[in-house]
């Protein structure tokens, strides 16, 4: 089966099954000249594809982490929604955002066997040593990340626990948004 540069994913054209691309990366994540190559919208929904394609084994791979505690789970899935919502107005690097978020809340840091188990699963989605040491800074709250990944799943983080932030503690301004769209609601 065939997969091209431009795409994360294929579809078998004997079974229909749906197959992603594992750890070669495409030269869309490493040419300097990729954007220029294929054009900004290509370019664009390759990065955000493969974002999807990440959340996917990383969700996996926590299901399995965190199988008896549900608690963290939920609590993961749904910083990864507002992750998701913010990113929709806010520019920030989607395949650092979505694992950041999802891992924003392992039990026992980054020196976890969950944080190593997520880690393995990127390294193996392609994932550069740079991009793993961004994702790492941002789950462990590092004030010198103050970029605008770390933003985002800092206002996620916030979002999902309602109540216990006041507005002002928000930095970006889709989640000031999402904050008051979501007190209005309620």
């Amino acid at each position: 089966m065939e997969i091209w540069t431009d795409e994360i994913r294929g579809v078998c054209s004997n079974c229909g099954r749906t197959m992603f691309r594992e750890g070669a990366m495409s030269c869309l994540e490493w040419c300097k000249f990729a954007q220029e190559c294929v054009g900004e919208a290509t370019y664009d929904r390759y990065m955000k594809n493969r974002a999807v394609g990440l959340r996917r084994r990383l969700l996996e791979a926590m299901h399995r982490q965190w199988e008896q505690d549900t608690d963290r789970l939920r609590q993961a899935k749904a910083v990864l929604s507002w992750s998701e919502q913010i990113l929709k107005e806010e520019k920030a690097d989607w395949h650092i955002v979505i694992p950041a978020s999802i891992l924003q809340n392992v039990d026992g840091g980054t020196s976890s066997a969950a944080f190593r188990a997520a880690e393995e699963a990127l390294v193996r989605s392609g994932l550069m040593r740079e991009d793993l040491e961004r994702i790492r800074c941002i789950v462990e709250g590092n004030p010198s990340e103050n970029c605008a990944e770390f933003n985002v799943v800092h206002d996620a983080r916030l979002l999902a626990r309602p109540g216990k932030h006041g507005a002002e503690a928000l930095r970006t301004g889709a989640a000031k948004k999402l904050a008051g769209a979501s007190s209005t609601v309620g």
